[in-house]
């Protein structure tokens, strides 16, 4: 070997070799610091006291190591190998970024994470690994990568420093995404089969509409609580898809949500976070003991109100993101879009529409069948 402290740096490791040379006495040779026979006690007395230097060696160049380290991240400095749309140091990868932006834009905009794989797996860009196939966890890792907010964890402190290298989004897309990836799952996102199923509201009862086949293979929307109480007309899919996809490119630029009316991104951020710790204590507290079912349902409700406000609030981001692209643009994308970019352009005219009637009550309007519902989306039973 090279030298005898390359061999071994922790104590106990070295007598486990002297007691395996007890029963199986060998020679062992250094290129370097001398030559031990750890067959002799002086020879075992020499190898000892250099493991115990080594050992602090080692030790003191890792608190070196770490103190750099704490310094570097209190500084808000990159660090460690280079991530997905950067490169070594902090630059931005002008190819990676590019897909970053792509990921960021359809996520806000209500496509879901799986359906952003499926779609950068289908354009054939490779994963961050170099394969040819993305996955969810994938694009849900890039979304809540430190890197990509431009924040780093000062441990001695416990609190987040901003970061100092290129940004890839702005802050404000940084703010959305984190409250995206924790407000409840988006009504674009509830089915990756069918233009409606989850958006449309059943006329009678106002349960979603979902997507199905019946005997005779027709495509219907149907209500989930058909077989319970709802009496519901069961429209036929096809047509409704096709009302509701005219109306859609007809009217796109008659609905728009304008920027001052927006939520400010960091408060909607800050509320979620109460909102949820809320709910884990409320939860902690009811499993220990310390509130009882009736106490627990009833706390519960300010948190779950406040949950359901900011995600309206949210929605209204995205119809803003996706409508100020332009009805022209939107109209020519739609004719080769995914089904979940429909969904979400369709989700995006009908929260506008919300938001132009002004009223509390139609902040969770959705396209419904028959008399009631918005005029926009009132579809005549076929």
């Amino acid at each position: 070997m090279w030298h005898l402290d390359r061999l071994y740096r922790q104590s106990r490791e070295l007598e486990q070799l002297l007691d395996l040379l007890d029963s199986h006495p060998v020679r062992i040779e250094a290129v370097q610091g001398g030559s031990f026979d750890l067959n002799r006690h002086e020879g075992r007395l020499f190898a000892r006291q250099l493991v115990s230097f080594a050992n602090y060696e080692s030790a003191h160049k890792g608190a070196r190591i770490a103190r750099a380290q704490q310094h570097r991240a209190g500084s808000g400095l990159w660090h460690g190998r280079a991530a997905y749309g950067y490169l070594p140091g902090g630059r931005v990868h002008v190819t990676q970024s590019g897909v970053v932006q792509r990921i960021v834009d359809d996520y806000l905009v209500g496509i879901s994470a799986s359906t952003i794989a499926r779609e950068l797996t289908a354009a054939g860009l490779p994963s961050p690994t170099g394969k040819p196939s993305w996955g969810e966890t994938t694009i849900r890792s890039i979304l809540r990568s430190d890197r990509l907010h431009r924040r780093r964890l000062d441990r001695s402190r416990q609190a987040e420093v901003p970061g100092q290298w290129d940004p890839i989004i702005t802050p404000d897309e940084s703010m959305l995404i984190q409250a995206f990836l924790i407000a409840p799952r988006r009504d674009a996102a509830r089915s990756s089969s069918s233009l409606l199923g989850g958006i449309a509201r059943c006329s009678s009862c106002g349960n979603r509409l979902v997507a199905g086949v019946t005997s005779r293979g027709r495509r219907v929307y149907s209500c989930r609580s058909a077989s319970e109480h709802c009496n519901a007309h069961v429209p036929d899919a096809d047509y409704m898809n096709l009302v509701v996809e005219s109306r859609v490119l007809a009217e796109i630029e008659q609905h728009t949500i304008t920027s001052d009316r927006l939520a400010d991104p960091n408060s909607l951020l800050i509320g979620l976070r109460s909102a949820r710790e809320q709910l884990r204590t409320l939860s902690a507290a009811f499993g220990g003991g310390e509130l009882d079912r009736p106490a627990y349902l009833d706390q519960r409700r300010h948190p779950i109100a406040a949950i359901k406000s900011h995600a309206v609030d949210l929605a209204a981001h995205s119809s803003h993101r996706l409508l100020s692209t332009g009805a022209d643009a939107l109209r020519q994308r739609w004719k080769t879009a995914s089904l979940s970019f429909r969904r979400a352009l369709i989700c995006a005219i009908l929260t506008a529409s919300a938001a132009e009637d002004r009223s509390p009550a139609v902040t969770m309007l959705r396209p419904t069948v028959g008399a009631s519902g918005s005029s926009l989306f009132k579809i005549p039973e076929s």
